[in-house]
């Protein structure tokens, strides 16, 4: 009931700072009170679901966490439909220079010191001084609702509603009865409760008996795995044990890798293969193939973590690292495709982009099984490893790792990123100065030797690779393509990082361990 509350006010929070566009209301809400609320809602339920099917770990906690797999899936569609159903068209200026308007009849803009621009006192169209933000057609495609109906041109800033935080309170009301009503079906069993099949045992009470009915044969072994009275401490295991840190590392490594597929491989899809194949690859398809993520998590979360009570969690675990040529062969693909389309051979017929389509599209979703299925595979794995009295208390430990992933990978691959498309950006306007060396002048009020200025303008999003290429000479490559290849190369590295991190993980002997924390007197 708590994680439903701050989750749904989360949301709203989130909801005012959008409307406001303050910056401190969104880390308060999406930041400080998300980060609660999804805790509590993530740990308790996996927790709770591992307690009542001791002898079934894995395939109880995939289904549990099937549910966040489907919500991916699901959520796409629903947010999308309701920005379409809140959004209102900004107000349209009018056409200026650098999506085709012809000087003398179209918005002439001013560049201001900040890097933003303004309809130019002398302009024929427009009100002086109107702040206003540059659409090209690339912008207008990716735009929702009835955003840019105009086409491309300038449009006035402070005019019109995305609908985003309409959605957002939409949704915190929805998710906050959602909640609210599962968790008054939440409950744990007895601590003496065991699976029908385990009703003839005899249920070991004391510590003494537990060492004595214990083997150190590994993981999945042992002859309490469905005793929920028996486990190592959450204290003892981390500071006491090898098998934590490579399993912090195994989660950190794999996590940021599957972060950084979720975070660009629709970018990647509408920026490589929507500019090769716009015909297949439209805005709808985007949006399935977001929802076609959304599901392969769902069916990782169950399929993998099923899978795991067969095979084992580690062996389970090692089959994740096919993720590691999967996306460290993202960037070949994706410059194979950009190789065929500037040959001109799409529009002979000569290579069919389909296959390499294909070949991304069913990859990165095989790849979300991987991330799915790693923390759906983790509460049972951390069972194994350490016992289950404690597992939830190691499982929120653990999940820091997906916490520093969350942290560190997006600023990290986000700053790779950056530095690519500076880098494009620099080559483009030595390309256009070269072509045309008054056109960045016309354009944006400044010359290609303004440093300063152009600082100013990439930071304020006024100057960007897309309307660099409207500029740019006819047969120039568009270095979009290019920006995810250093992530992709990174996020590869980490998830090998996680595989070998994996491998390392040895059994650990529960007798041994319990017998040193009682010569410690350690509880």
């Amino acid at each position: 009931m708590l994680g439903s509350a701050l989750w749904s006010g989360a949301l709203l929070a989130t909801a005012v700072g959008v409307h406001h566009h303050s910056l401190p209301m969104l880390y308060l809400g999406y930041g400080i009170l998300g980060g609660m609320g999804w805790g509590f809602l993530y740990l308790t339920p996996v927790t709770s679901v591992m307690k009542w099917f001791p002898d079934k770990r894995g395939l109880a906690t995939g289904i549990a966490l099937s549910a966040f797999g489907a919500g991916a899936a699901l959520a796409p569609s629903l947010i999308h439909a309701l920005m379409d159903w809140f959004s209102i068209a900004p107000e349209f200026v009018g056409e200026c220079v650098l999506t085709g308007g012809r000087v003398g009849e179209c918005v002439d803009l001013s560049t201001l010191e900040d890097g933003s621009q303004v309809v130019a006192q002398n302009s024929p169209v427009g009100v002086p001084g109107t702040p206003v933000v540059v659409a090209t057609e690339a912008d207008i495609a990716k735009a929702v609702g009835t955003m840019g109906s105009e086409g491309p041109g300038a449009y006035a800033i402070g005019t019109g509603d995305t609908g985003v935080a309409k959605a957002m309170g939409t949704l915190a009301v929805v998710y906050g009865c959602l909640g609210a009503i599962g968790s008054r079906f939440m409950m744990i069993p007895h601590p003496e409760w065991c699976p029908d099949r385990h009703r003839g045992t005899e249920v070991v009470a004391t510590t003494n008996a537990q060492l004595n009915s214990t083997t150190s044969s590994g993981p999945g072994s042992n002859a309490n795995d469905s005793n929920n009275n028996f486990g190592l401490p959450a204290s003892y295991v981390t500071a006491n044990t090898t098998q934590f840190p490579l399993l912090w590392l195994s989660v950190f490594g794999n996590a940021t890798g599957g972060l950084a597929l979720l975070s660009s491989s629709k970018m990647m899809l509408t920026d490589i293969f929507a500019g090769v194949a716009p015909h297949i690859v439209t805005p709808a398809f985007c949006t399935g193939y977001v929802s076609a993520l959304g599901v392969g998590m769902a069916l990782g979360r169950f399929g993998w973590s099923a899978i795991s009570d067969v095979i084992g969690r580690k062996s389970a675990y090692a089959l994740f690292g096919l993720g590691v040529p999967i996306v460290g062969m993202a960037p070949y693909l994706c410059h194979t495709v950009v190789d065929i389309a500037g040959n001109g051979s799409l529009t002979t017929g000569e290579i069919n982009v389909m296959p390499y389509l294909l070949t991304f599209y069913s990859g990165s979703v095989l790849a979300i099984t991987f991330y799915g299925g790693i923390f759906s595979i983790l509460p049972a794995y951390i069972a194994d490893l350490f016992g289950q009295k404690h597992a939830g208390a190691i499982h929120g430990k653990a999940l820091t790792a997906w916490a520093a992933s969350a942290v560190a990978g997006p600023m990290g691959l986000a700053y790779l990123r950056s530095s690519s498309q500076e880098k494009s950006i620099q080559e483009l306007l030595t390309t256009i100065h070269a072509h045309d060396a008054t056109a960045l002048e016309r354009c944006f009020g400044c010359s290609i030797h303004d440093e300063a200025t152009i600082e100013k303008l990439i930071d304020a999003k006024t100057l960007t690779i897309g309307k660099l290429m409207e500029l740019a000479p006819p047969g120039t490559v568009d270095p979009t393509p290019f920006l995810y290849d250093s992530t992709c190369y990174v996020a590869a590295g980490l998830m090998s990082v996680a595989f070998v991190s994996n491998l390392a993980i040895r059994p650990l002997d529960l007798k041994m361990a319990m017998m040193e924390m009682q010569a410690k007197k350690i509880t």
